[in-house]
């Protein structure tokens, strides 16, 4: 985005710079005639020699052309700026409300199961012991998973614009299935993939990575619970972008009655409450997929898997 608007800003400005050139040119044509001198370079020296004042009246224009640019640029940096405090006060604020909610409940989760097993101790039998720490695990598990989200959403906020390079999609994802190893297993999940129609985008290389471990643990996390996971992820070279399709078999999103908030920080729109999640994956996806200039849309069914298609660019 600010690429271009700073593009904006130059269009503008070189205009008013040449427009402004067109008086001093005139005056060279004018003074030529009232001195009787053909209109060419040798007359045009010879005019500033007699008259050191047209040094001024022609090099005014550029000079105030590019302070006005060098203004211009300042005062869209000032509002750039500004415009990415506000939304990262947004986000804190609503990241401050879902810390004291998401965190403080398991939190007196794991308070009251301890009270209750250190004082009953003597009197619970194994079996309710074995119970009561095993939800004092799955509180605390909660309470890490949430924490890991709020600190992933901290961490891309506080980044900002990152370094932009030709990145390898097929390296990409098979780094991320090494490092996703253990969900994959024991999932069942099975990822195709096919990038030979499109196999590098130029972007944030950690951005790429962050966006395609967030839609590939999703489509795990959200499986439908009669069938293995399947992904697709395919490229193809659309029109100067690359089209990346991701497509899972997974339980899917009713897209009638959450489209609208689907990308939305802290929503979420699984029907499974005991799945865990902040809501904050696709937030994370679609925002760091416009970062670097692309976008992304959805289709998708309940029961019937989703499907991502995401433009990313092809050079800089």
């Amino acid at each position: 985005m600010e690429k271009k608007a700073i593009s904006v800003h130059t269009k503008y400005t070189l205009g008013g710079i040449l427009f402004g050139l067109s008086f001093p040119i005139f005056s060279q044509f004018i003074d030529c005639l009232l001195n009787d001198l053909d209109f060419n370079w040798a007359s045009i020296i010879i005019i500033h020699q007699r008259n050191v004042i047209h040094y001024v009246v022609d090099t005014a224009p550029i000079v105030l052309g590019a302070a006005g640019f060098l203004l211009g640029l300042t005062h869209q940096k000032k509002n750039d700026s500004n415009r990415q405090l506000r939304i990262i006060n947004k986000s804190l604020d609503t990241l401050t409300y879902k810390i004291t909610h998401d965190l403080r409940g398991p939190a007196l989760n794991i308070k009251a199961l301890t009270e209750i097993l250190s004082t009953s101790n003597a009197t619970l039998s194994d079996t309710k012991k074995e119970e009561l720490i095993d939800k004092i695990n799955e509180s605390v598990a909660s309470w890490l998973l949430t924490f890991e989200d709020f600190m992933s959403l901290l961490r891309h906020e506080k980044s900002g614009a990152l370094e932009q390079k030709k990145c390898s999609l097929q390296d990409t994802v098979s780094d991320l299935i090494q490092v996703l190893d253990y969900d994959i297993q024991e999932s069942g999940a099975k990822i195709k993939t096919d990038f030979t129609k499109g196999p590098f985008v130029f972007v944030s290389e950690i951005y790429l990575n962050s966006i395609l471990k967030n839609l590939i643990t999703n489509a795990i996390k959200y499986r439908h619970a009669e069938r293995e996971p399947e992904i697709n992820i395919s490229s193809f070279d659309d029109d100067g972008m690359v089209k990346i399709i991701f497509s899972d078999n997974g339980s899917g999103i009713d897209l009638d009655k959450y489209g609208d908030k689907l990308f939305t920080l802290f929503e979420r729109f699984g029907e499974k409450p005991e799945i865990q999640g902040s809501g904050i994956g696709l937030y994370l996806v679609k925002d760091q997929i416009e970062k670097n200039n692309g976008s992304i849309m959805a289709q998708s069914k309940p029961g019937e898997g989703t499907i991502f298609t995401i433009h990313l660019p092809i050079t800089s």
